[in-house]
């Protein structure tokens, strides 16, 4: 099979042999980044189709956290109990590198410092990933730029170079340095793709694929009904609207659908929303949490998650978020994760600041299926599920999503039991690229 070769830039002063080095890669636009987090992946074979370019999108879970070994308290925004993955080739040779899907930054990045990890368990995850070595590759080429690139729940020291990355699929070679034209845009620059789109689908805790992200094109048995379209928002960093641009939508309003079928809508609860793949738990104002904290009937821990029995995973209600005239209904299954054995915790943790927005990350969007425009500035959104397999390509028209249904039934049948699912696989690691301007 023939290849596909784009030059990056990564991270490396030098080119030479580093354990710490850091690699990223700006997506741009509507930014969709790739972190390497130290996590294991098998990649199944990635597929092209003309006009659209598709990977299948893995499940990694590790170790749950021992929480009373913790030498602190460990910030839930750092912790992961399940990570969508991506494999790249990159240099020349090519080396294998597991990465996490993240739209809510811009940049890639690779072999972080593991001895940095907030717990034990999580820097022998680290550690046990496979890292680029600069000093292998034929192709690298120093920068002799550094920065620092800060996050929401931390940073990353970074240096860069340029390398090649490769994805098997294609006959072409494209060479290009991503801080200056995004590699979404060279795809379709080159012809790999009809458009600037790409879509996602996470897939539910305990499915161990079944997830994708397409280049240029969508899955319509990925999704039921119809997609709506909306505009994706400028920056909505506090206090300005400069800065890059996200994946930001105008939520209408979050709410809970109780097992008793019993619907509430909270106050105050329209404000833009920040659709971040990276980002395991979602952030909501504080008195949005506590609305939740009071219909879970919830417990706060002292390492601010919402603890709740281990029985309500099991019960047929929803949090509901709504956008539009559509309303992502999400089943307690899929909102409420396994910290360790025995503790279930709500995802969402409060955002701090005076300024009302919110961040929606795995916890969410499990249960959506998401396509980004980047041409035209529009976000699409349906509820996910899982029939097969219809890859269709995207042009890069105005609303050309909205001429693609989705195949899958809409009825309520991921409201179904799975704790067996907590004990076959937990997880847990660290996560920094959790969210944006928090």
């Amino acid at each position: 099979m023939s290849n596909l070769r784009h030059r990056l830039s990564i991270a490396d002063t030098s080119c030479q042999s580093s354990s710490t080095t850091v690699m990223m890669l700006a997506l741009a636009g509507l930014q969709l980044a790739f972190a390497l987090l130290g996590v294991a992946l098998t990649l199944s074979t990635q597929e092209t189709k003309k006009g659209l370019l598709s990977f299948p999108v893995m499940h990694k879970r590790s170790h749950p956290l021992n929480l009373g070994k913790r030498d602190n308290i460990v910030a839930l925004g750092n912790v992961s109990t399940l990570t969508y993955l991506l494999t790249l080739q990159i240099g020349t040779p090519p080396q294998p590198v597991e990465v996490v899907l993240d739209t809510g930054s811009f940049e890639l990045w690779v072999d972080p410092t593991c001895a940095t990890a907030a717990t034990e368990s999580q820097e022998e995850t680290c550690n046990a990933s496979g890292r680029y070595i600069p000093g292998l590759s034929s192709t690298c080429v120093n920068k002799n730029v550094t920065q620092h690139s800060g996050y929401g729940k931390g940073g990353a020291e970074i240096g860069y170079a340029v390398d090649n990355i490769l994805v098997p699929g294609s006959s072409q070679f494209i060479s290009f340095l991503a801080l200056k034209l995004s590699s979404i845009d060279k795809l379709h620059a080159q012809g790999i793709t009809q458009s600037k789109a790409f879509s996602i689908a996470l897939g539910g805790q305990c499915s161990e694929s079944g997830g994708a992200i397409i280049f240029g094109g969508l899955d319509t048995k990925k999704f039921s009904g119809k997609l709506h379209k909306f505009d994706n928002m400028p920056p909505q960093i506090e206090g300005s609207k400069e800065g890059p641009w996200r994946c930001w939508v105008q939520m209408k309003s979050v709410g809970v659908t109780t097992p008793g079928r019993l619907v509430s809508t909270y106050e105050y609860s329209t404000m833009p929303a920040l659709l971040d793949t990276g980002s395991t738990w979602s952030y909501l104002p504080q008195h949005l949490f506590n609305s939740l904290e009071d219909d879970f009937n919830a417990t706060l821990s002292e390492d601010g998650s919402l603890e709740v029995p281990c029985s309500m995973v099991e019960q047929p209600g929803t949090v509901d978020f709504t956008f539009g005239d559509l309303t992502i209904r999400v089943p307690y299954s899929e909102f409420i994760s396994q910290l360790e054995p025995g503790y279930r915790a709500l995802g969402v943790l409060p955002r701090k600041g005076s300024y009302d927005r919110a961040v929606l990350g795995d916890s969410f969007l499990r249960s959506a299926y998401v396509v980004f425009d980047q041409t035209n500035q529009h976000l699409y959104m349906a509820h996910y599920r899982d029939c097969g397999t219809n890859e269709q390509t995207l042009s890069g028209d105005v609303g050309a999503a909205l001429n693609l249904t989705g195949q899958c039934h809409s009825g309520h049948h991921l409201f179904v039991s799975i704790s067996m699912c907590w004990f076959i696989a937990p997880s847990a690691f660290v996560l920094w690229v959790c969210a944006l301007f928090l």
